[in-house]
């Protein structure tokens, strides 16, 4: 919890630095229908990324339903070699081989 504050009040700092260096920056925005003049830069950056946070915040709650696996039949993998193989370890007289 703490790791995650310090990469915000880190990501804040990041932020204030960008607005600081862009204030005299400036743009003109056109919806077609109305325009701005003379728009902070980072003022523009800040909505854009709000409004793209908003859209996205539908899509990041709702939760489908699992659909449901349909079991795959299990098939068994033939052993290579003799099948009656017995380690040394257990052999019946310990002797090494």
């Amino acid at each position: 919890m703490r790791f995650r504050m310090i990469l915000f009040v880190i990501f804040i700092c990041f932020y204030a630095l960008f607005a600081a260096l862009n204030l005299s920056n400036s743009a003109d925005i056109n919806f077609g229908f109305i325009s701005f003049t003379k728009v902070p830069v980072f003022l523009a950056v800040t909505v854009a990324f709000a409004a793209g946070t908003l859209f996205m915040l539908p899509f990041a709650l709702v939760r489908r339903k699992p659909k449901e696996k349909k079991e795959k039949p299990i098939k068994e993998k033939k052993k290579k070699g003799k099948g009656n193989d017995v380690p040394v370890e257990q052999s019946e007289n310990n002797l090494p081989l």
